[in-house]
C-alpha cells in the first residue's frame, strides 16, 4: 500500500465584482477498493451542499448571493492506494454500457477512425496499449495549445495536447467501435517531480473489468493514481464547473502537490 498526502489549491480572480455564482465542485476522492480515504477536507468560502451525482462522484454545490471578486478553494487530505491494482470491477449503479455513447467532446472524426483502425481489428489489451503508444507519438504532451472545450477531433487535428485531450481522443477511438470507455479525473503521484495539476486518464471495459490507459504517461495500471471522479468526458468529472452573474474576465491559479508518506 502507498499513503499519499495531497493538497489541491484553486483560486479564481475576477476583474469585476460578481453579483451571484453557483459552482459545482468535485474535489473529493472516491471510496473504492483501490483506495482508502484516511482524511479529507475541502475548504470553501461558505458552507456547501454535498450530494452524489449519477456517476457516484461526491459533488459540492457552492452558492454565493453576495458580491465577490474571487473564489478560493483548498482540498487536502491523506489517501492510501494499492499500487498493485491491475483492474477495477464495475460499479453496480453505473452500468458499463453507458460509456459506449459518444459526447460532443468525444465524437470520432474520420481521421481518428483511420488512425485507430489497425489497432482495433481484434480487440485486446495489448492492442489498446499499442494504440495508446501511437496516440502519444501522434499527439505529444504539449501545454497551452488546447483548452477545456477542445474536442477530440480538434485536438487530433492540432496534433498535440494535454492529458484531457489524450483521454478524449482515446475514448473517441473506442466508443466508435462500441467499446465502453470512461473518463477519470484525479491525482497522480510522480516520484521524480510533484505533479502540479489535476490529472486525467481513460479506462476501457475489457473481459468484464475496467483497465487503465493513462495515455500521457503510458501507464496501464493505476499504480500511482488517486480517483476523484468518473464520467463520459471532462465535463462530467471536472474539478470545478459553474456559472456567475458579472465578474468580467477571470484569472485562474491552480496547484496540486502529491507527496508520499509511506
Amino acid at each position: 500500500m502507498m499513503k499519499l498526502q495531497i493538497s489541491h489549491q484553486t483560486n479564481y480572480y475576477y476583474d469585476q465584482l460578481a453579483q451571484r455564482s453557483v459552482q459545482y465542485i468535485r474535489m473529493t476522492p472516491m471510496q473504492m477498493a483501490h483506495q482508502t480515504i484516511h482524511q479529507w477536507h475541502v475548504m470553501l468560502p461558505k458552507v456547501a451542499q454535498s450530494q452524489k451525482d449519477g456517476f457516484g462522484n461526491e459533488w459540492l454545490t457552492l452558492s454565493r448571493n453576495e458580491a465577490h471578486n474571487n473564489l478560493q478553494m483548498q482540498a487536502s487530505g491523506i489517501v492510501e492506494i494499492n499500487p498493485e491494482t491491475e483492474r477495477l470491477e464495475d460499479m453496480p449503479d453505473v452500468p458499463y454500457l453507458l460509456f459506449t455513447v459518444a459526447t460532443p467532446l468525444t465524437q470520432c472524426s474520420e481521421a481518428i477512425r483511420e488512425f485507430a483502425a489497425p489497432y482495433l481489428k481484434n480487440i485486446s489489451h495489448d492492442g489498446l496499449k499499442q494504440l495508446a503508444a501511437k496516440l502519444l507519438e501522434k499527439m505529444p504532451y504539449t501545454k497551452n495549445v488546447t483548452h477545456v472545450g477542445t474536442t477530440a477531433a480538434e485536438a487530433f487535428e492540432i496534433g498535440a495536447g494535454v492529458c484531457q485531450d489524450h483521454t478524449h481522443v482515446f475514448l473517441a477511438c473506442l466508443r466508435d467501435q462500441n467499446i465502453p470507455a470512461r473518463y477519470v479525473s484525479g491525482y497522480l503521484y510522480d516520484d521524480t517531480d510533484n505533479h502540479m495539476a489535476s490529472h486525467a486518464w481513460a479506462e476501457a471495459w475489457l473481459e468484464g473489468y475496467w483497465y487503465t490507459f493513462d495515455i500521457s504517461n503510458q501507464l496501464f495500471q493505476p499504480s500511482s493514481h488517486v480517483y476523484v471522479a468518473i464520467g463520459r468526458d471532462y465535463l462530467d468529472a471536472a474539478p470545478v464547473r459553474g456559472v456567475r452573474i458579472g465578474g468580467g474576465y477571470e484569472n485562474l491559479y491552480s496547484q496540486v502537490m502529491v507527496n508520499r508518506l509511506s
